[in-house]
């Protein structure tokens, strides 16, 4: 029994890390748009934030992965695994790993001002594919702690006003991308399309690590 909360505490440190580090990395990329916005090589700026940003995402995903796993197999007796993680978790790995390789690119001075609006609108579309992650992720949960109806309602009902903004935080991030590759002035709708994709970033990552670090006390309290 001990060896058992042992590793379900491990599992749990590891997924909680992640889900800090996605929140780290999503407000430096917070800083860094903002510093690009008032005109400090705003260039620069854009992509490194766009590369911070696709490395929360990526963060985010393997935190988000472990714990849908783990809450899988406790709810289905086993019988459930990776398979069923659902389209959310794929987007988060693809479109992070394909905003660090844009902003990598921009980086070295490779069509920068054509390249970011693309990573805007990735990240944008990775708020909006992956908003329902958290929501299935919360239901597993209550679930596997056979919650009463009102602690379930009130729970529902917090994670869906946190899925509501960053669907719209993604929509807008996303919007932004799009406009700033027909716009004269590229630049600055690029850095205002990272500051919201950083925001709505951040404050799933809070959220997320807030449910992680509640598992890491019911755990400690049973140890």
């Amino acid at each position: 029994m001990t060896n058992g909360v042992s590793t379900e505490r491990s599992i749990l440190e590891v997924e909680a890390g992640g889900a800090v580090v996605e929140g780290v990395g999503s407000l430096a990329a917070v800083v860094l748009a903002i510093l690009g916005i008032v005109g400090l090589v705003p260039v620069y700026m854009a992509s490194v934030a766009a590369i911070v940003i696709g490395a929360a995402l990526l963060a985010q995903a393997t935190a988000i992965a472990g714990e849908y796993t783990r809450l899988l197999s406790h709810v289905s007796g086993g019988t459930l695994g990776a398979v069923e993680l659902g389209t959310g978790m794929t987007a988060e790995f693809v479109i992070g790993g394909s905003a660090i390789t844009l902003g990598i690119l921009s980086l070295v001075g490779i069509h920068p001002l054509v390249l970011l609006p693309c990573a805007v609108i990735a990240i944008g579309a990775a708020l909006v594919l992956t908003s329902g992650t958290t929501t299935r992720l919360n239901d597993l949960k209550l679930e596997a702690a056979e919650a009463g109806a009102l602690a379930q309602s009130i729970s529902r009902a917090a994670v869906s006003g946190a899925t509501g903004v960053q669907v719209l935080a993604g929509l807008a991030a996303a919007v932004l991308g799009i406009i700033a590759l027909v716009s004269i002035d590229p630049l600055q709708l690029t850095l205002v399309g990272l500051l919201v994709g950083g925001a709505a970033s951040a404050l799933s990552a809070t959220a997320l690590s807030g449910k992680m670090l509640q598992g890491l006390q019911r755990v400690g309290s049973r140890h």
